[in-house]
């Protein structure tokens, strides 16, 4: 069924919330504008057309705003004086017919309302009710623009942005300034109506400063433009002469009396409003997503990584696990094992073992067994330290890594390690088992012992791929022949190969599993699955706003 504008709207601006995190943070304003507009004018013009116009004044430090509304209204209602800015907390003036409306969350929704003076919060407005004023629109008296206060700029320009028709007060001192026709292009571009009081203009300058400012207007897109000009001239209480303001405060009663015309500023407003956000949100829905990338992208660098440095975990026959005195010994235990002989053997290993055991050396299939669980714990540490400064590096130009040290705890490295080659080599035993009984030759390895078909097995698993050069031949390529002839001995070539394959298997799993366990801190600041989701939503959105509202 297809969404009404205002449900199409609504879910937009919710999509939109949604992804703010999502955004850059050079993109994050065009969606934070986009949201406002959305929340000010679309859904509240949406959902009730009739509404009041929400009509605000704006401009320049010391340009008279507030001058210029309390004279319009004829008592003082917003606060003017010479300390700069003047207006600290935006007025909005309405009459009681429509005090419920602006003070309700449809207007302004992220201002604080309150009637009174309120004090001087940037994140409140004050709501004045001046029984004269028409029921059909609210004045806004906003901030400066261009004011020396961050917040009261910021202030300015989302009501600015909020408003249905501008009356933008300058100087005949200060019309030309970049950041009002800043502001003015905007309006322009977003087809806003604009009026423009020209004000303290000297006495008889008028007509030439008004033909100056409207060539300007003309030149920066805003076509013609009311302007309204008032000579420099005393106050009276602080407020200019009716006579002195006649020409705007008539042009704005037309408008408040007008149903026809509030309609077509209406209109213009929010198309204008639509548009901006459409563009506004699609600019930032594109960072978003090119940003998304380069997280997946590290995300997938990361991965890699783990897959890498396990493979090479499980395949070290060229490296510590099986060089110099290890592999000489495992070279001499399996070279001296006969299987001819395996009761007498049994008795020959209880007996080194109770030799070994009064004094405190273990017996050398056990040895063996214990320096190739050394050797690759020590293996597996070494990938983890370089996956672990490898993955922040490749992190570092997206997160904060400065939380992180440089290098890992090596004694929790040691332990890891440890705990990870012990648990492979209990599944290489239990293989071995699971194989025998399947083989029917369980007595006899228990007889034997399983120690010695363990090393050889964990041989054949480092050494399954090749990678032996040089002297390594020599010395590793016989362990591995060995190994393989033992292996064989009880289980048959095809199946040593199967027993291998699934012993490499088994290290290079849980090397990977152990790999992302010690990396997680980094992978978890790089996953932005959940942000993908929600753009996904915005782009929805998006899409169906395009086609219901555009």
């Amino acid at each position: 069924m297809p969404l009404t504008s205002v449900e199409a709207a609504r879910v937009w601006a919710g999509a939109l919330e949604q992804s703010l995190e999502a955004m850059p943070q050079g993109s994050r304003g065009d969606a934070q504008r986009a949201l406002r507009r959305l929340q000010d004018v679309v859904l509240p013009r949406l959902e009730d057309a009739d509404a009041p116009l929400l009509i605000v004044v704006g401009g320049s430090t010391g340009s008279g705003k507030s001058t210029l509304v309390n004279s319009l209204l004829g008592r003082n209602v917003s606060r003017a004086g010479a300390v700069r800015p003047t207006t600290r907390r935006p007025v909005l003036i309405c009459s009681p017919q429509q005090r419920d409306w602006f003070m309700s969350d449809r207007v302004l929704p992220r201002l604080a309302k309150s009637e009174g003076s309120g004090g001087d919060s940037l994140d409140a407005i004050t709501i004045a009710v001046e029984e004269t004023l028409w029921p059909t629109v609210g004045i806004v008296d906003a901030p400066d623009i261009d004011s020396v206060e961050d917040g009261n700029r910021r202030l300015a320009s989302e009501l600015l942005d909020g408003a249905d028709l501008w009356v933008f007060v300058t100087t005949a001192a200060r019309y030309a300034d970049a950041v009002a026709w800043k502001h003015l292009e905007e309006a322009g571009s977003r087809g806003l109506r604009v009026a423009i009081v020209l004000n303290r203009v000297p006495v008889g300058a008028a007509e030439e400063v008004r033909e100056d400012l409207a060539s300007l207007a003309r030149q920066r897109g805003l076509g013609e433009v009311m302007i309204v000009t008032v000579e420099e001239q005393p106050l009276t209480d602080g407020r200019l002469p009716a006579a002195a303001i006649a020409p705007i405060g008539a042009y704005l009663e037309s408008i408040g009396r007008d149903a026809q015309e509030r309609a077509a500023i209406v209109r213009r407003s929010l198309s204008g409003a639509v548009s901006s956000s459409l563009q506004e949100t699609a600019h930032a829905l594109e960072a978003a997503r090119e940003r998304n990338r380069e997280f997946e992208a590290a995300s997938e660098d990361v991965r890699q990584l783990i897959s890498s440095y396990a493979r090479e975990a499980s395949s070290s026959s060229s490296d510590d696990v099986l060089r110099g005195e290890v592999s000489a010994r495992i070279a001499e235990v399996l070279g001296s094992w006969d299987m001819t002989k395996t009761v007498s053997r049994v008795f020959s290993g209880l007996s080194s073992r109770l030799m070994g055991a009064i004094r405190g050396q273990a017996a050398p299939d056990v040895q063996v067994q214990r320096d190739l669980t050394g050797g690759l714990a020590q293996r597996l540490a070494d990938q983890y330290h370089r996956a672990w400064q490898e993955s922040v590096r490749r992190a570092r130009s997206l997160v904060d890594t400065s939380s992180f040290d440089e290098f890992l705890d090596v004694d929790a490295v040691a332990q890891r390690a440890r705990r990870v080659a012990q648990e492979w080599t209990s599944e290489v035993t239990e293989l071995i088992r699971a194989q025998a009984e399947s083989s029917r030759v369980s007595g006899r390895m228990l007889a034997g012992g399983i120690n010695v078909v363990t090393v050889s097995l964990m041989v054949a698993a480092f050494t399954m791929t090749g990678g032996l050069t040089g002297v390594e031949v020599g010395i590793a390529g016989a362990s591995a022949a060995l190994s393989q002839t033992v292996l064989e001995a009880y289980f048959g070539e095809r199946t040593v190969r199967s027993m291998a394959e699934q012993a490499r298997d088994a290290l290079e799993r849980l090397a990977a599993a152990s790999l992302s366990d010690v990396v997680e801190p980094v992978s978890a600041l790089l996953d932005r699955s959940d942000e993908g989701v929600r753009l996904d939503a915005l782009e929805q959105a998006l899409g169906d706003a395009r086609e219901v509202l555009a």
